[in-house]
């Protein structure tokens, strides 16, 4: 595992929101603002006065650097907006500043993360599409971000980035034992193939377990929803993490980690050391694959590569997630969202400026450069057809699964509505499951008990 042990540390700055972004990851913009720039036509207007959008977000390491580099280049393009960032600790810190400043009228034009739902619900955000300017192309947006930005039918916040969870596999493993990723329709399938490959050399090791779940419910939460399963009723007043669909999921997986051992569950340890452990069976020959983040792709990538220099069998390869028996993955996916707060202290000029900036940061070519920079999926279709990201896929072999995936069949991740309490709960009986081999129906129905205690006081 040391081998990976410091690649994989940088995933931490990839998800971190608390440090401070670096000035040496580069993210190219628009080509037209580029050319403005450096045909020197981007000068500053001295006798206009310029509007500032303060833009609150959280993001550190190479996230924070690209956002940075797409603001400086923004600013530099045309001389209407200036586009002042502040960073915050984290987005629960961004959720406690904000509504301070609702209360002190001193809101910030645009947020980057944080609770937009909440705040929505409170009647606290501009709706994004009263401001879009006519080139910002809706039809473009992947299906699930859409789908996450509307209310009512309409376009309240705008997708920055997403992450779903994804498949990584061997891809050498699978193709020796005469499949592709084609047969891994749904999770029967890939434990059908237990018989093939479980057993199978890779050179320095052979395979021990077919798949390996990250530790956690949100593997098995996008597993239940593939198989119809939710985390609350239709009308918002009952808990359902322990109705028959999640019995029966969670069940199969207790038997398939504990009785089968076709599966296995790396656990515990200090903070990443379960997530390191469980890529490093897959790197290294000890299983078919694993369920991880696109925010994995690029360590995965190269530790696949040195893992095939020192003699292991292994091929890269990533796909969308499994469904559960013959229905289609409905795995869920989150999405950092920009929106415009609302405040009679903001003039409509900061409002107008923020959704130009948006649009800015977020066209074609600027969203496809921050994903191949960081790993997160691109919030646009046109992406696939851009001839640097169709480039970079033919050296980063299915680094287009999480777009394509949240295009097609994620849905938007659970907000749960008495502030983690269900979630909570809910990890606590997949706990239980995967490690303690109690059964599941016992510990869901122990967590739902103590979940609707808390939904009944939200109530």
């Amino acid at each position: 595992m040391k081998k990976i042990w410091s690649l994989l540390v940088v995933i931490a700055l990839l998800v971190g929101c608390s440090s401070t972004p670096s000035s040496e990851t580069k993210v190219p913009a628009d080509s037209d603002a580029l050319t403005k720039a450096e045909q020197g036509t981007d000068k500053k207007d001295n006798t206009k006065e310029t509007v500032v959008v303060e833009l609150w977000h959280a993001l550190g390491g190479s996230l924070g650097d690209g956002l940075l580099q797409i603001i400086d280049t923004y600013n530099q393009s045309q001389d209407t907006y200036q586009v002042k960032p502040v960073t915050i600790g984290s987005y629960s810190e961004i959720d406690e500043k904000l509504q301070a400043a609702y209360v002190a009228k001193t809101v910030p034009a645009l947020v980057a993360g944080g609770s937009y739902d909440t705040f929505y619900k409170k009647g606290l955000v501009e709706s994004f599409e009263d401001y879009m300017p006519e080139d910002y192309d809706k039809s473009d947006i992947v299906g699930g971000f859409m789908d996450a930005a509307l209310r009512d039918g309409k376009m309240v916040f705008a997708p920055a980035y997403g992450t779903s969870q994804v498949l990584y596999y061997n891809k050498a493993v699978l193709q020796e034992a005469g499949y592709d990723k084609e047969d891994m329709k749904s999770w029967q399938d890939i434990v059908a193939m237990s018989d093939k490959v479980m057993g199978m050399d890779t050179n320095k090791d052979q395979i021990k377990h077919i798949w390996e779940p990250m530790w956690g419910s949100g593997n098995m939460a996008d597993v239940v929803s593939s198989a119809g399963g939710h985390f609350i009723s239709d009308d918002g007043q009952t808990v359902t993490i322990n109705d028959a669909i999640w019995v029966e999921v969670l069940e199969q997986y207790r038997k398939w980690i504990h009785e089968d051992k076709v599966m296995r569950i790396h656990s515990g340890g200090q903070g990443w050391e379960y997530w390191y452990k469980t890529m490093d069976d897959w790197v290294y020959g000890k299983s078919l694959g694993y369920t991880g983040s696109p925010g994995d792709y690029v360590i995965a990538l190269e530790a696949v590569g040195k893992a095939i220099d020192e003699g292991y069998k292994n091929e890269f390869g990533v796909t969308h997630q499994a469904g559960w028996k013959g229905n289609d993955p409905a795995p869920y996916f989150s999405s950092l969202m920009y929106f415009i707060p609302k405040s009679d202290k903001l003039t409509e000029e900061q409002k107008k400026g923020a959704a130009e900036f948006v649009t800015f940061a977020t066209n074609t070519n600027n969203t496809a450069m921050f994903s191949m920079a960081t790993g997160y999926a691109a919030v646009r279709k046109s992406v696939l057809d851009l001839p640097e990201y169709q480039a970079y896929l033919s050296s980063n072999p299915d680094a287009d699964a999480a777009l394509k995936q949240i295009d097609l069949y994620a849905v938007p991740e659970f907000v749960d509505p008495t502030g983690g309490a269900i979630m909570d709960a809910l990890s606590e009986a997949v706990d239980k499951i995967q490690i303690e081999n109690i059964s599941a129906k016992k510990a869901l129905d122990e967590a739902a008990k103590k979940a609707q205690r808390a939904l009944d006081k939200v109530k």
